[in-house]
């Protein structure tokens, strides 16, 4: 998820921040990169089938977070799979089975913390799970959007027209779309790093920076909508 090395390459664009610096503004938050973080937890009774709510709990944990420091959050969910994403879809779908199978064979060996591994490879947020977290957050007044396809673009319409101030991701892929403020790798605290677009010009690599020339370097780097290009 994301183009690989990216924040590192843009580190001189990033400074640390508090979500607190967004009170009484609007954030949109990818919500899939909190479902995967807080499925980690459970990740063996999700491989199981068995019933859990953790996943629901760690998102409500950062709304609460948010609430506390004044933020209003509107939270995106990814909607239908791109068809351009197809053979990248398939080969994520063809790991986590191979995962799935080698977590089973270490449960059956003894080898707990090798399935344990195995199993948080092999998570899939579902349209279930994400319908769990959805009715959480609308019974407390929390706004929520599915998107057409994956949450990126809606997220990036929603930056760019001025209705969220920032955009909470773990997902580097949200810069190449053009939002302006976006906050990467925030604790339940509230603090995060944030790279904000009218400051990539501070990387020194980024020489003669426009918006376009950088989301052309970030396809040229390797993308998940078409094979990289060697070198």
């Amino acid at each position: 998820m994301g183009i690989q090395g990216l924040l590192k390459f843009i580190k001189d664009a990033t400074e640390d921040i508090h979500i607190r610096e967004y009170a009484n503004q609007t954030v949109a938050v990818d919500t899939y990169c909190w479902l995967h973080r807080g499925s980690f937890a459970c990740a063996e009774k999700l491989a199981k089938k068995e019933k859990t709510d953790q996943y629901v709990k760690y998102c409500m944990k950062y709304l609460d977070m948010l609430q506390v420091h004044k933020v209003k959050p509107i939270l995106v969910f990814d909607g239908c799979r791109l068809p351009s994403k197809e053979l990248v879809e398939q080969q994520r779908h063809k790991r986590r089975k191979e995962n799935l199978e080698k977590g089973k064979q270490y449960l059956r060996e003894g080898k707990l913390s090798q399935a344990r591994d195995c199993f948080t490879k092999c998570i899939s947020v579902t349209p279930a799970m994400a319908l769990d977290v959805m009715q959480a957050a609308r019974s407390r007044g929390i706004d929520c959007i599915v998107a057409p396809y994956e949450a990126d673009a809606q997220l990036a319409f929603l930056s760019k027209k001025g209705i969220a101030q920032a955009i909470i991701t773990e997902d580097s892929d949200l810069l190449c779309f053009g939002c302006n403020n976006v906050v990467f790798k925030m604790d339940v605290l509230g603090r995060g790093q944030q790279v904000k677009m009218e400051h990539l010009g501070r990387v020194k690599n980024l020489v003669g920076f426009t918006p376009e020339l950088f989301r052309h370097m970030c396809i040229l780097s390797g993308c998940d909508y078409l094979p990289s290009i060697k070198g």
